[in-house]
């Protein structure tokens, strides 16, 4: 019998390795992540590291290239031709000038700024894989990454101009964009399902890299040159040499002995290449001569970019392996959840006392200094008028402590609060705190809010402790459950209803299966809310459904009053589609307004327009609006009218 046998130097073990290495490390850090909220914190640190890495790389490119436009020795060639040099060199330039200088603040640019560079690259990349001498499996899956970049950065750019692919195409595209979500949200960011990053630059392939000949073909090759050469003096000095004696003086046979010191030089150099190799212990792709001829750095310098070479190649390989091994589960899940049907399919039940809500922008947006848009006035008046059109019966605002604590902004709110009432519309208000490390210093904080809030406003509702077990818990570095929380629910309510007796008090849980338990620990704690609510957000194949019918079981079996709302929900169109976002919230609000499903007495959306809640002017951050940034309508704004035209019987 045969024995098998493995290699473990071979080219498809190391990207076994890579693969499951790169998951490890990346299930590590998402559990991490989760129970700390240390790398969403960090998110802008994580991204400076990649900048810096990348910039020491785009440095080297572009000194390369310099060294190619300036070299006079015409046996010294990369193998490219001077124009394509010249284009590469301003490629890389550009690239780095709008990758380093811009990404950090990518989402207060359009995508169009980084597209450009980006399909730029991809030109001059594809000349080099096309023309170059080596092309090995990892080549090519580096060509893919650049590829996934590629597409994922033009995708984006479609969506600040209010496009989205249709059909089939808008199947594969979400399955590009959604895969990138999913490695986000693994490696870096909890929050990517909210808020798209984009943190990997193209990677720009190194000429000197793919045109290289490797080192024992070169020196055979120039051995072999220095041997014709050789040959052929010999013959020509054979053939003059009677004549040329006779010319030639005692003491001047300078020309025998110039040749003869330059052979020693290029014996010198050949043994000074041979000895640095046989030294070397790196990988055998990086075994090359960098050009025809002795490099202008040395050996050993060359060695340390040759490693840093490899492991920005790594670090490329793990992305896009990882990406490949979750395409079949992203093409899968985005098929399904454009299957389910389509909204003017639906019968939707009658509900007239029904909640629609949806999160607004204006005053939920800010800078860090809580200042608003400075276009503020406008922006309101548009999303009065949407709010109007679409049949919500309330805009809801999330609102932190330097809001109030800055006095203009809370001048501006006072006017803009006043201005939704009069046009009809009532107000939900979010308590949301500030950025606090301490739980005591939170709930201070919240309660000192609530008590502005509610003196000032009086609102319809007032959200207090915004998702006890989610996003409440990123702001602290403590560990807590939900005994900790409910007495100050209580506190905070209380007081809420003694200043504002109209306003009706929300707390809300994130849709988890083991959120089970603290919602029945809040049902029976005596917290005096008016309305429990749950947020839940998709996950593909829509199984988590089940998960919220269960909840709503649970809140109807045990609670002694309170109202059931599903108080944030919402889907990313960047990620999963305009098709898949009107399908998805249709379902929601008609599961909600059954009786004999959700049964739910309120239903908020987040959110009405792109860029909810992160940035303010032109920082386009979010994509889970009803509305593209640009003022366009998303095929769900359609969706979400037509439900509330049903379930109000307004047709």
């Amino acid at each position: 019998m045969k024995r098998i046998s493995f290699d473990f130097t071979a080219e498809w073990f190391r990207l076994i390795l890579i693969l499951f290495g790169g998951l490890l490390v990346g299930g590590i850090m998402f559990l991490f992540n989760s129970l700390t909220g240390f790398f969403t914190a960090f998110t802008l640190l994580i991204q400076i590291i990649i900048i810096i890495v990348f910039c020491l790389w785009y440095l080297r490119l572009i000194f390369a290239y310099i060294t190619e436009l300036r070299k006079k020795n015409p046996e010294k060639k990369v193998g490219i031709p001077i124009g394509w040099a010249i284009a590469g060199l301003l490629i890389t330039l550009i690239n780095f000038i709008v990758w380093i200088g811009l990404s950090v603040m990518m989402y207060n640019f359009p995508k169009v700024v980084f597209f450009i560079p980006t399909a730029l690259a991809m030109v001059q990349i594809l000349y080099l894989f096309i023309k170059s001498n080596r092309r090995n499996m990892k080549d090519w899956f580096l060509l893919l990454y650049n590829s996934f970049s590629f597409l994922y950065l033009f995708i984006w750019m479609l969506f600040d101009f209010g496009v989205d692919m249709p059909g089939v195409l808008g199947v594969f595209s979400h399955t590009i964009t959604g895969n990138v979500m999913w490695w986000q949200l693994l490696f870096v960011n909890t929050g990517a399902f909210f808020s798209p990053t984009f943190i990997f630059p193209p990677y720009l392939l190194n000429p000197r890299y793919y045109f290289a000949q490797p080192v024992d073909e070169y020196l055979a090759e120039k051995k072999a040159q220095e041997d014709k050469i050789e040959s052929k003096k010999q013959i020509e000095i054979a053939k003059t040499e009677e004549t040329e004696q006779e010319k030639i003086l005692p003491g001047e046979r300078k020309p025998f002995f110039e040749e003869r010191e330059k052979q020693r030089e290029i014996d010198e150099e050949v043994k000074a290449i041979e000895k640095e190799v046989s030294r070397m212990n790196i990988d055998k792709d990086v075994q090359h001569a960098e050009y025809v001829g002795s490099s202008d750095i040395s050996f050993s310098y060359r060695q340390i970019i040759a490693r840093f070479d490899t492991f920005l190649r790594t670090f490329s390989l793990s992305v896009i392996l990882i990406l490949i091994v979750i395409t079949p589960v992203m093409f899968a899940g985005n098929i399904s959840m454009n299957i389910s049907p389509a909204y003017n399919k639906l019968d939707f039940a009658q509900k007239p006392d029904m909640v629609i809500a949806v999160d607004g922008s204006v005053f939920s947006s800010y800078d860090f200094e809580g200042n608003f848009s400075y276009y503020w006035n406008t922006e309101l008046i548009n999303e009065i008028d949407l709010a109007k059109d679409l049949h919500a019966t309330h805009l809801r605002y999330n609102i932190k402590s330097r809001i109030l604590n800055n006095t203009k902004s809370k001048q501006i709110l006072d006017s803009g609060i006043a201005m939704i009432q009069n046009q009809g519309l009532k107000v939900i208000l979010a308590v949301s705190g500030d950025l606090f490390f301490l739980k005591k210093d939170l709930i201070d904080n919240i309660y000192k809010d609530a008590i502005s809030l509610a003196q000032d406003y009086q609102p319809d509702y007032m959200v207090v402790y915004n998702e006890i077990n989610g996003e409440l818990l990123n702001n602290i570095n403590e560990i807590s459950t939900i005994d900790d929380w409910l007495p100050a629910i209580a506190n905070v309510t209380n007081k809420i209803k003694s200043l504002s007796p109209s306003t009706k008090v929300v707390s809300s849980l994130l849709a988890t299966k083991n959120g089970m338990s603290d919602l029945q620990s809040m049902l029976a704690y005596n917290t005096s809310l008016d309305v429990i609510s749950i947020s839940f957000y998709p996950i593909f194949f829509g199984w988590r459904f089940n998960l919220l019918k269960e909840y709503s079981v649970l809140f109807h079996q045990e609670s002694s009053g309170e109202k059931y709302w599903i108080g944030e929900t919402g889907m990313e169109t960047l990620n999963y589609g305009e098709g898949a976002q009107a399908r998805y919230l249709a379902k929601v609000l008609d599961l909600a307004a059954k009786t004999t499903e959700l049964d739910a007495d309120g239903v908020c959306i987040k959110s009405l327009i792109d860029n909810h809640g992160y940035t303010i002017e032109h920082g386009i951050t979010s994509h889970m609006g009803l509305v593209y940034f640009n003022g366009k309508k998303k095929k769900s704004f359609d969706a979400v009218k037509y439900a509330a035209e049903v379930i109000f019987s307004l047709t």
